[in-house]
């Protein structure tokens, strides 16, 4: 997607820097990172000594006192001293409080601080202050969506979408986010307009995938999770979809290959735990279940989860004495429910 100017009016001379700025402020929302000062690395904006010159004309003597912000901004960030480049840009935006690259900027400092909601302020800020621009939009929709503002994400990414319909990526994220909010219909046109546009995109066929699923179209998401996990293999999210798909289509014998093929470090997480039991259920294997979970307890014995589970698997396989043993286990460790579960076990 094109880069645009973000330049104010009153400071045309500056859209090098202006578009740094929105470089690196997408970069930072899109990885959801601290990055080493993207757009102060990019930028081109002018040093100090332009700032001190007497006898620049009013809006010139402006343009050169946003310069020098941006440029010692640009220092301290270089040193990420994030804390003191946005001082210097809050300053600034009090007294130029038009300038929708200082705006921007500031909002940069405000994310490399974990400040997301104080960021999203000064990204619509910067909005008002010209035409709404795509890649703006975008960020501000990114940002609102990770304060939890899903309604103000719709709106921005709507704005983006029309201000840029060429984009897969403004339509991945206006159908994701169409999707989550309950808009079906809409989030299958933007998800299939984002494939159309990405034919290598992974998101959105996933996305696609869901809805199939939830639609009870099995062989639809077979088909779109086949081609997300063909765009990006190593996703752990697709692989544990297309293992619930399959489970929902009667093959739950395939499910447990594709998942006991994952990394160590990935196949014990609790999701995917939870669906190779689930696969197992489906087998009538309710001891491969238990075994699975007596594995994890033993890799992480301080979580009390696993041996509940495994007490649970346990007693539905009838080795009843496993099944005391490791509730105990799990009463021990504090588990909120392991209790209950030895007195039942026990008969009290």
């Amino acid at each position: 997607m094109p880069i645009p100017c973000v330049m104010s009016s009153a400071t045309v001379n500056r859209g090098g820097t202006g578009r740094a700025v929105l470089v690196g402020f997408l970069v930072l929302v899109g990885l959801g990172i601290v990055g080493f000062g993207a757009w102060f690395v990019l930028g081109s904006g002018a040093g100090p000594d332009e700032a001190s010159a007497s006898d620049a004309k009013p809006a010139e003597s402006s343009a050169s006192a946003i310069e020098a912000a941006l440029a010692a901004a640009r220092t301290y960030s270089g040193n990420k001293e994030f804390g003191k480049a946005s001082a210097i840009l809050r300053a600034a935006v009090e007294e130029h409080a038009d300038d929708q690259a200082l705006r921007l900027a500031y909002a940069e400092t405000l994310l490399a601080q974990q400040e997301t909601a104080k960021a999203y302020e000064q990204n619509e800020a910067a909005l008002a202050i010209r035409p709404q621009d795509a890649s703006i939009e975008l960020a501000a929709g990114t940002l609102a969506t990770q304060i939890g503002k899903d309604d103000r994400a719709l709106e921005h990414f709507s704005m983006a979408r029309t201000a840029d319909p060429g984009s897969a990526e403004i339509a991945r994220y206006l159908g994701v986010t169409q999707q989550r909010l309950g808009q079906t219909g809409d989030a299958k046109a933007n998800l299939l307009a984002a494939l159309e546009l990405d034919e290598t995109d992974g998101v959105a066929p996933a996305a696609l995938a869901q809805i199939a699923l939830d639609e009870n179209q099995l062989s639809l998401a077979g088909r779109y999770i086949a081609r997300a996990r063909k765009a990006d293999p190593e996703q752990l999210a697709y692989r544990i979809l297309e293992a619930r798909i399959l489970n929902r289509r009667g093959k739950p014998e395939q499910a447990v290959t594709l998942l006991k093929a994952l990394p160590e470090d990935q196949f014990y997480q609790p999701m995917v735990l939870d669906l190779m039991s689930a696969s197992y259920g489906f087998l009538r294997q309710p001891e491969a279940a238990a075994a699975m979970y007596v594995a994890a307890s033993e890799r992480e014995p301080a979580v009390a989860e696993f041996p509940f589970q495994a007490a649970l698997w346990f007693e539905r396989s009838g080795d009843l004495e496993s099944a005391a043993r490791f509730a105990n286990q799990a009463a021990m460790l504090g588990h909120a429910q392991g209790r209950a579960l030895v007195d039942r076990l026990s008969g009290g």
